[in-house]
């Protein structure tokens, strides 16, 4: 018997009205060259998935809605920051928490 664990895009089927962080992620990184499969292997997702889950990805309720936003290269810059930001509080959450091997 194989047990399958929870994917990335099962995670998001589940959550069709709902930002995720990994979501977030592949919103910028898709912005910055328009290459989905690059934007998900930023974004974390395994190489042997990327290009299937880039290609879902930009088929995304959200990312489409995302998408037909006009970004100018400063609001670019601001959401990289925020990015970033949101990936040093995880890590002292994590940190607080005890959970570093997640």
């Amino acid at each position: 018997m194989r047990i399958r664990q929870m994917g990335f895009s099962s995670r998001l089927k589940a959550h069709k009205k709902i930002l995720t962080l990994e979501t977030l992620k592949f919103i910028v990184e898709y912005l910055k060259d328009r290459d989905a499969r690059m934007a998900a292997l930023r974004s974390g997702v395994p190489e042997a998935y990327a290009s299937r889950q880039g290609q879902w990805l930009k088929k995304h309720p959200i990312v489409l809605a995302s998408l037909e936003v006009e970004l100018d290269d400063r609001e670019l810059l601001k959401l990289n920051k925020a990015i970033t930001e949101i990936d040093r509080q995880m890590e002292i959450c994590k940190d607080l928490l005890g959970l570093q091997e997640f």
